[in-house]
């Protein structure tokens, strides 16, 4: 009976054991792909890290392969370098198994798969200008490379000659793109349309405004600018590229999966030290060479506000570069609470690199122009420049607006000039905006207390608008609400808005107004 059932055993592993290894398939790149860029959620107002970007986008690639009946392995060259392989989803075949190939086409992969091997050691002699090639074995690569010649052992790259190492081919496990392979299950074979989703780090994007306020200070003109960045180094021609607007959920544990994969992603264990470095009298310390950068970013393009136009006459006349067309402009979409913005043509995401494409152009944007001050139980703040409007269609917007940086500009009598910048929060519709342009230069104020209780539980103000502009100006001045005080005797109109109540008066050109109120502690029971 024993032996029966090991005789039984034996049958039932013997076509296992002599079971061939799926057969490979390659896909070399995709026919088509979307790239969909998510803003980091906790990068608040901070800019885009150029070389760094901490967020990460969705890739939809689509590939058409022809598999073979039965179970296959399918290599996907050319995905994302920051790729995390457990987001990734297959359709139109069901993955049995996936992992991301880290064996990139690199000298650690080279010299790691040809350890023990014969290469060709070529040398060139800086005085001479003679190269001599030679054949070499490679012994170790723990802490440098060591090989054997005809002449012995030696370290490579640390003699001062000028060396490399020749390789006779390129091995099979390396690859000069990111792969990701993933094993189908059984399945007919032919050829299969391929849909490949997942998700990569290193990408990011932003929101920039250029804010034109009109000479009457009663509207604005606004042109709004998607910045996206890559760190990758895969590039996804003719893409179908989108950004979501709005914050997304992360947990902690997916963001240290995100850092650890984006991390991995340019380890491949190998040092590469020498000793003595340099000249023959430095004796310091061992320094490992610096792992190359990312090629730099470049920074954001400024849309300049007016460009140069020849007329028939031959005179130069300048114009708004706001009066020119915008050629592309990102479409918005819904997607459930948050903002997709859709590039309508295809676009080149180039590997480490940062592209722009506006998303919103608006005219005549109507609202107010005011000069605000804060003020507590003290005199006031220095007065600010606000433009404060609706986003609405009736007033000329009616758009959610995406969180981003602005620049302030003003037509005038000299020409266009730059009033300020600032930062924009997520914005809705329908919701109030105040744009805040920068100090005021012109409007000052006096602060005089004019009586106050002995005890300190109320006091009289004073405060003196001085308008130096040739026009009249809107001034606000602004008393919070809710913080243990009280404020009564308003010499002007208010307007009442959560948080605060507002006093409002028209300031004439080159005049004054003088503003009075009391500040009182509110009571408490226990007091």
């Amino acid at each position: 009976m024993h032996r029966l059932a090991a005789l039984i055993l034996l049958l039932c592993a013997a076509p296992l054991a002599g079971q061939e290894p799926a057969p490979i398939v390659v896909s070399a790149a995709p026919d088509k792909v979307a790239v969909t860029l998510y803003r980091d959620p906790d990068r608040g107002e901070d800019p885009i890290d150029k070389d760094d970007p901490s967020s990460l986008a969705l890739i939809v690639e689509t590939r058409t392969v022809t598999l073979p009946a039965g179970v296959a392995t399918v290599r996907f060259e050319g995905v994302a370098g920051g790729i995390v392989p457990q987001t990734a989803i297959l359709f139109n075949a069901a993955p049995r198994e996936r992992n991301r190939d880290a064996a990139l086409l690199s000298q650690g992969g080279l010299v790691d798969a040809f350890t023990g091997q014969r290469v060709t050691l070529r040398r060139t002699d800086p005085a001479t200008g003679k190269t001599v090639e030679e054949s070499a074995s490679i012994r170790s690569t723990a802490n440098g490379v060591v090989v054997q010649t005809p002449r012995g052992i030696e370290a490579m790259y640390c003699s001062g000659l000028s060396q490399t190492l020749l390789f006779p081919g390129v091995p099979a496990t390396l690859s000069a793109k990111p792969v990701l392979s993933m094993t189908t299950r059984d399945q007919p074979g032919g050829q299969v349309t391929i849909t490949l989703a997942y998700l990569a780090a290193g990408f990011d994007w932003d929101a920039s405004y250029v804010v034109t306020i009109a000479p009457d200070g009663q509207s604005i003109d606004l042109l709004g600018w998607l910045t996206m960045a890559s760190a990758d180094e895969t590039s996804f021609p003719d893409a179908t590229l989108a950004a979501v607007a709005g914050k997304i959920q992360r947990s902690e544990n997916a963001e240290e999966e995100f850092a650890r994969d984006d991390d991995d992603r340019f380890d491949d264990g190998m040092s590469w030290n020498c000793w003595p470095q340099g000249r023959t009298s430095f004796v310091g310390g061992i320094q490992p060479p610096r792992v190359p950068d990312l090629i730099p970013l470049p920074a954001p393009v400024m849309m300049s506000m007016e460009m140069d136009n020849i007329v028939v006459t031959g005179q130069r006349r300048r114009v708004p570069m706001m009066a020119a067309p915008v050629a592309v402009t990102a479409v918005m979409e819904g997607l459930g609470d948050l903002k997709l913005y859709r590039v309508p043509i295809p676009i080149t995401v180039a590997a480490r690199s940062q592209k722009q494409v506006a998303f919103l152009a608006k005219d005549r944007i109507k609202g107010v122009l005011a000069y605000n001050a804060r003020t507590d139980w003290d005199e006031p703040e220095d007065p600010r420049i606000l433009f404060r409007f609706t986003n609405n269609q009736r007033d000329g917007l009616g758009k959610p607006l995406p969180a981003g940086r602005l620049v302030y500009y003003q037509h005038g009598n000299l020409g266009t000039m730059v009033m300020g910048e600032g930062t924009l929060p997520d914005k809705a519709v329908d919701e109030e905006i105040e744009l805040e342009i920068g100090a005021s230069e012109e409007v000052t104020l006096e602060h005089e207390e004019l009586d106050s209780d002995p005890k300190g539980k109320w006091a009289d103000h004073e405060v003196t608008v001085k308008n130096a502009n040739p026009f009249a100006i809107r001034f606000e001045l602004e008393f919070p609400t809710g913080r243990g005080l009280r404020f009564s005797r308003l010499s002007a109109p208010t307007e009442r808005k959560p948080g605060k109540q507002v006093m409002v008066v028209i300031v004439p050109a080159n005049g004054e107004q003088k503003l009075r109120y009391r500040t009182a502690e509110i009571a408490r029971a226990d007091d």
